[in-house]
């Protein structure tokens, strides 16, 4: 799930609005660090297949990807959170 599955909520709540999209944010921020991680995951993935690179090195990228990953659900789940409890939202 990324940003854009939170598209279309709104809060008539000014300072509610400001926070949800500041976690909303934040699923974006890491989707778009992950980005060059992942790129480099993939290669290292191809690299490790054809021996150009050590498992060490991959696991190293491996963690980067993981670790990258976990960014992005943790803000999710904040999103998620907050959504929980300020259930008034209205969707257009």
């Amino acid at each position: 799930m990324s940003d854009h599955a939170y598209r279309g909520l709104h809060y008539d709540d000014p300072h509610v609005q400001a926070e949800f999209e500041r976690l909303v944010q934040r699923i974006g921020d890491a989707e778009r660090a992950r980005a060059p991680i992942a790129e480099r995951h993939r290669k290292a993935e191809r690299d490790t297949e054809s021996g150009a690179i050590s498992d060490a090195r991959f696991r190293s990228i491996d963690d980067e990807y993981i670790a990258a990953n976990n960014a992005i659900a943790a803000a999710q789940r904040a999103v998620d959170d907050f959504l929980r409890i300020h259930r008034n939202y209205q969707t257009s």
